[in-house]
């Protein structure tokens, strides 16, 4: 089979270029909007990405299919026969479910909530569907009944978290793709660079940029950007133990409320400190959480672990560092997948904390 992947700015150049260069008997496989990565990506229209593809050697229906079959059995085999050697060695199906999510730091507490009441006698691959809509049922029960919705949005969070970048992404995504008017205040005057970082940010999208160092003068910010749709406000990083640096950006806050208040964390950091973040920030009122940095690491299991301990949804995910690609914003079925990819592989990940 031949598979080929063509760039292009509408499906009729891409029947064109597919009947053209693979012929009529070539089919589509996918098809999807990307943008190019980096900056210039900025500047220019998504394109169409569809990939397509033909049989150079073909075959009878009836031996396709047996091909097909064949696979499938072969991989089902060899999953099932993994699969029961690991919970003969592990005691059973609950117990090496209970394994793989404790491998991916998601506590104890909750690991024992999913395995509540199911019966250690079902086939593997039945507890394993069971476990995943109980965690999807986890990640919603967090998830408030409608999307961000504020107008005035600020990000708070640890030091290094990648705040400043999430708040690029996040402008990005409402100017180009919302057709959204959007501005920027910062309030990291601390950090050497941060407001230039932004600027910089707000001079390629042309954005307006406003910088506040008092309560009085991030009121006076949001004034000046009145014709705005929304508005983003970046903090500084602050650990969570410093309770008087917290607060003072809980006076910042005060200033401009109603607002939608992001707890940004790092996916990559162990559940031990993020659980210490999340108690440091919780008086700075976050309603919605950011993950950020996913494509660093081997756990995000413990993503289910903090929303428990916060009781509050997942507003977005980061996977990269491309503006503004790399942003998803988050549902409980996709969190859930995501996790239970990383538990049903082998039970790889970091030690529980």
């Amino acid at each position: 089979m031949k598979i080929k992947r063509y760039l292009v700015r509408d499906m009729q150049e891409a029947y064109m270029a597919i009947r053209r260069e693979l012929g009529p008997e070539a089919v589509i496989i996918s098809t999807r909007r990307v943008r190019q990565p980096g900056w210039k990506g900025l500047f220019q229209p998504p394109r169409l990405e569809v990939t397509a593809a033909v049989e150079t050697r073909p075959m009878a229906d009836s031996q396709v299919r047996g091909v097909k079959i064949e696979e499938e059995l072969a991989q089902i085999k060899k999953s099932l026969e993994r699969l029961v050697s690991a919970t003969k060695e592990t005691g059973g199906s609950l117990a090496y479910y209970r394994q793989l999510m404790l491998a991916q730091d998601m506590g104890e507490e909750l690991v024992e909530d999913l395995l509540s009441g199911l019966d250690g006698t079902l086939k593997p691959e039945v507890i394993g569907e069971t476990i995943l809509a109980r965690l999807v049922q986890h990640l919603s029960l967090s998830r408030v009944l409608k999307k961000p919705e504020g107008r005035i949005r600020a990000l708070v969070g640890p030091t290094g978290v990648g705040k400043t970048t999430t708040l690029a992404k996040l402008a990005a995504n409402f100017t180009l793709y919302r057709r959204q008017q959007v501005g920027l205040i910062t309030l990291d005057t601390y950090r050497i660079g941060a407001v230039e970082q932004l600027r910089t940010y707000a001079e390629i999208m042309s954005l307006p940029l406003e910088v506040a160092m008092t309560p009085q003068e991030l009121k006076g910010a949001v004034n000046k950007l009145a014709h705005c749709d929304v508005i983003f406000i970046d903090t500084a990083g602050r650990p969570p133990d410093n309770k008087a640096q917290l607060a003072e950006i809980a006076g910042f806050l005060a200033a401009v409320r109603p607002l939608e208040v992001y707890l940004v964390l790092s996916g990559t950091t162990r559940s031990k400190d993020l659980l210490r973040a999340v108690e440091g920030y919780r008086h700075l009122d976050f309603n919605h959480l950011i993950f950020t940095k996913l494509d660093e690491t081997s756990c995000p299991g413990v993503i289910a672990r903090v929303v428990q301990a916060t009781g509050v949804p997942v507003a977005y995910i980061t996977t990269g560092q491309n503006v503004p690609d790399d942003l998803e914003e988050a549902d409980p079925y996709t969190l859930a997948q995501l996790i239970w990819k990383a538990v049903t592989a082998d039970g790889s990940g970091g030690p529980s904390a």
